[in-house]
């Protein structure tokens, strides 16, 4: 009996652990429980950042943690924005309750 409880928990344990073991995108937002809104650079080098007359965005939204749905590449957001030359790359990014969640790529060119 011992042991099937123990190969039950070590199982539940595995998949339970899915989470640790995806691949992060380069932004990883702080949240808070109750309500998160944040918008924020990707881009890294604010030397000589541009922002372009034109934005575009792309999102996905994300539902109790369970469904996820959505394109939010920066890809979607410059051809949202019919942007051909990309200057700055932002991210806005949404949580409540951790119910809804909502994450955008903000795209800015020419």
């Amino acid at each position: 009996m011992k042991s099937l409880f123990f190969a039950f928990l070590c199982i539940n344990l595995f998949f339970l652990s899915g989470c640790s073991f995806n691949f992060r995108a380069p932004v990883v937002p702080p949240t808070a429980a109750v309500f998160t809104n944040i918008e924020a650079p990707i881009d890294i080098e604010f030397n000589d950042t541009t922002i372009g007359k034109k934005k575009g965005e792309a999102k996905s939204v994300g539902i109790l943690s369970l469904f996820s749905f959505g394109d939010a590449s920066v890809k979607a957001a410059a051809e949202n924005g019919n942007i051909s030359v990309i200057d700055h790359v932002g991210y806005r990014f949404t949580n409540i309750l951790g119910i809804v969640t909502i994450y955008k790529t903000l795209a800015y060119g020419q």
